[in-house]
């Protein structure tokens, strides 16, 4: 049986080399968790047939016949300078997490605030427990709806925003240490609706 072909993230980057830097960073994470996803940059010039979906990294702002191409489209803030590098990072892995979670990419113009409140919002808890870890508390993470690969990236994240370590057991990400309020406005950044738990 022939393997399906993969699908196509096309980075447009404006200036520099923001595109190819998110397109290999994009094929980096996918490949280690084996997705059928490979990334591409281009110019507007390069054409968007047979791409899956069309990241634009802002500044500039996004081409009329992008926005009109018939892919998805979003838009990534990344910002110009060495804080372009983190922001990538950071929304590739956010991205990777809601392909693996099998959450649907939305197109540019339902990106707007009035309008996400539209899509579903998932409901996830945070709280905090320090039983049986001899006072060291972890953060808590749980009523996800990811499994697997997508709940290991998210943890990632979480990780790597909170500068700690943590784990995934039984479907919960923990995370040590009292990051409560970090880990809320990440998950929230996210598109999850947040409810905290316990003390």
């Amino acid at each position: 049986m022939a393997k399906s072909p993969a699908k196509v993230v096309w980075f447009l980057g404006g200036a520099g080399a923001r595109g190819s830097a998110a397109a290999a960073e994009f094929n980096a994470v996918a490949g280690r968790f084996g997705m059928p996803w490979v990334a591409r940059a281009g110019g507007p010039d390069d054409g968007v047939d047979a791409v899956a979906l069309v990241v634009v990294l802002v500044p500039p702002p996004t081409p009329p016949e992008i926005r009109s191409c018939g892919s998805p489209v979003e838009e990534w803030h990344v910002g110009d300078g060495s804080a372009a590098g983190a922001n990538i990072g950071r929304e590739v892995s956010g991205l990777v997490a809601r392909l693996l979670g099998g959450r649907v990419v939305s197109d540019l113009p339902d990106r707007s605030p009035a309008k996400a409140a539209t899509k579903k919002i998932y409901t996830v808890r945070v709280g905090r427990e320090t039983a049986g870890r001899r006072g060291k508390g972890v953060t808590t993470v749980f009523d996800l709806p990811l499994t697997g690969d997508g709940l290991r990236v998210l943890a990632a994240t979480l990780k790597q925003k909170c500068g700690t370590g943590g784990t995934v057991k039984d479907g919960c990400i923990e995370i040590q240490g009292d990051h409560r309020d970090a880990v809320v406005a990440e998950l929230e950044k996210h598109g999850y609706k947040v409810k905290r738990s316990g003390g």
